[in-house]
């Protein structure tokens, strides 16, 4: 069932460009999505231009120091972003109420493999390299809503 696919992202602006493409095709929420790669690979910047896209206004700081930020985009919608980079322990999101997170909301997950067992199948998996010039981004939807989101986009049509 996985669907995967690489965009080349040689420019900040072709990764600003993903993540607007990611929110057009949103499918609403819930959905789960895992961004993983090293320190200062784009992680959060993809996130931004995706927020962005979806409406929100304020400014979007990355979750390194708070863990979650949340947003309302809509009425409807609300969207969790959490870096789990300074994560100790996994048993940690259970004070988080991260249970409570993955339910009826879009939720964004830097560092997810911080989660350990506790975090399900996500909808997209998104891995970010460095690659001269830029980055490359892997992208595998792992569920049928991930197809769905996924299915749509067109890796060069972003360069």
């Amino acid at each position: 069932m996985d669907l995967f696919m690489r965009f080349s992202l040689p420019t900040e602006e072709s990764t600003r460009k993903l993540g607007r493409a990611l929110a057009k095709h949103c499918p609403g929420s819930p959905f789960l999505v895992t961004l993983s790669g090293d320190l200062g690979a784009g992680k959060s910047h993809l996130v931004r231009a995706f927020l962005k896209k979806l409406g929100v206004k304020d400014a979007i700081p990355s979750p390194t120091y708070t863990l979650c930020e949340t947003y309302q985009v809509n009425k409807k919608v609300t969207i969790s972003h959490l870096d789990l980079y300074r994560l100790a322990d996994p048993e940690e999101l259970d004070f988080l109420g991260f249970r409570d997170i993955l339910a009826g909301q879009g939720v964004l997950v830097e560092w997810p493999e911080r989660a350990g067992a506790v975090l399900p199948v996500p909808d997209l998996e998104i891995h970010l390299i460095w690659q001269d010039p830029g980055r490359l981004c892997a992208i595998e939807a792992a569920t049928p809503l991930g197809e769905a989101w996924l299915s749509p986009l067109n890796p060069e049509r972003l360069v």
